[in-house]
């Protein structure tokens, strides 16, 4: 027999009776929420349906499916489409996106520093950029104007991957410690692709908190 489970106004299931019971032992289902079967029309609560019958320990956690039920969605973006908006965009989504990440990833780790090195990152490089046009324009380019903007450039981009690897840090550390999912980001992938990789990541975590039934926080 299946029973829908019913917190507030939001309905979820069916779940089968084990699934019940594994949902009451990892805390995802309150026994002061709201359960009925299938052929049942009254609401009553899960404390009922559980009774005394044994709740299993919390299982071991399978990937992309995080238990923990404070935390907010991941960003509700799939990652292909983040990448067709940046290269629509010429790059300038990506930047924006990287920013929502960076948002969400800080809710999760309150300390985490990737927007701030990423912020110094763009700002030294529209530094660069806004320098040498003013520069150019007033006295040409000269060759050690050339080499200073190519350090500014360089800098940036230091900057910019170090927020890239701050944001990976920041997510493995919530992964493995609130949701363990034993979450492991590759450091190629977060050099090359940094943001569309986490947002292919998100996109497992979301859905399968959806799918789960993990009652999220914030849809």
């Amino acid at each position: 027999m299946n029973y829908f489970v019913k917190r507030d106004d939001q309905e979820f299931g069916p779940y089968s009776l084990a699934d019940l019971q594994r949902y009451v032992g990892t805390g995802n289902v309150l026994i002061t929420d709201l359960t009925r079967s299938e052929a049942m029309t009254e609401w009553m609560p899960v404390s009922s349906v559980i009774g005394t019958i044994p709740v299993p320990a919390a299982p071991v956690p399978q990937t992309y499916q995080p238990l923990a039920t404070q935390y907010p969605l991941p960003p509700g973006l799939h990652w292909a489409l983040v990448l067709l908006l940046g290269f629509i965009t010429c790059g300038v989504f990506s930047h924006v996106w990287f920013y929502i990440e960076a948002s969400y990833v800080r809710k999760l780790v309150p300390n985490n520093r990737a927007m701030l090195w990423y912020s110094l990152g763009l700002g030294i490089l529209f530094l660069a950029i806004f320098g040498s046009g003013i520069h150019a324009a007033t006295y040409g380019q000269t060759a050690g104007s050339r080499g200073l903007i190519l350090l500014l450039e360089l800098v940036a981009s230091g900057f910019c991957i170090a927020g890239n690897f701050s944001m990976k840090a920041g997510i493995e550390e919530h992964f493995n410690t609130a949701e363990n999912i034993g979450l492991s980001l590759s450091g190629p992938m977060t050099f090359f692709f940094h943001i569309i990789y986490f947002q292919y990541h998100f996109d497992k975590i979301r859905n399968a908190r959806i799918q789960q039934g993990t009652f999220p926080s914030n849809v």
